[in-house]
């Protein structure tokens, strides 16, 4: 008799534990959401800041390569883009092509309008979104272009004397991939600089 109380108790008590747990499983389950959904966007916001990195020095690889060329900077764009498609929800906001001869390799102060970047006569080239997008090689010509402030025929690729660096810097905005944090997304701000490429004798 004594024994059959005693299950009949931990059997109530069992069976009102099953209310209690769906109770706390509700009031948990939007935190436990929350913190997956903040793991999945930071680990692609890493995954997408490298891509940032590794697209940012094939440009400027690229660049370097073409040395004292036409077209250099063309080349380096195009590089840019492919490195960049695999990011979803990404808008390239700018480039700079510039001269990281001096300074510790990034920007002279001059390519900068307050936070916007801007070409600057003998440092950089500036290349918008829409220019990105809609460039052609036969933009490309005799300095006369888009990269008229710092002409690649002009980059010293002289060996004797020591060659130019060349330094690419990048501006994008990414949306967020989940969309549970609120805010539109990050922007991601990246550089990288090479030696040109010594011409050969």
């Amino acid at each position: 008799m004594m024994w059959r109380l005693i299950n009949r108790a931990r059997q109530r008590r069992l069976d009102g534990d099953k209310g209690v747990a769906m109770v706390e499983m509700a009031i948990v389950a939007p935190f436990l959401a929350l913190i997956v959904a903040g793991i999945v966007e930071y680990g692609t916001l890493w995954r997408d800041d490298l891509t940032v990195t590794s697209a940012t020095r094939s440009a400027a690889r690229v660049i370097s390569n073409a040395g004292d060329t036409e077209g250099a900077d063309y080349e380096g764009i195009q590089s840019l883009r492919a490195a960049l498609e695999s990011i979803d929800g990404v808008t390239i906001e700018g480039m700079l092509v510039y001269n990281a001869s001096a300074l510790d390799g990034e920007p002279n102060a001059s390519c900068f309008l307050g936070d916007n970047p801007v070409s600057s006569s003998g440092w950089c080239n500036y290349y918008s979104p829409a220019q990105i997008q809609a460039l052609t090689p036969a933009d490309f010509s005799a300095c006369t272009g888009p990269d008229a402030s710092w002409c690649p025929t002009g980059r010293d690729d002289n060996q004797t004397g020591g060659t130019d660096k060349v330094g690419v810097w990048v501006r994008i905005s990414r949306e967020y991939f989940t969309g549970i944090i609120p805010g539109d997304g990050v922007t991601i701000t990246d550089f990288s600089v090479m030696n040109i490429e010594p011409e050969t004798p």
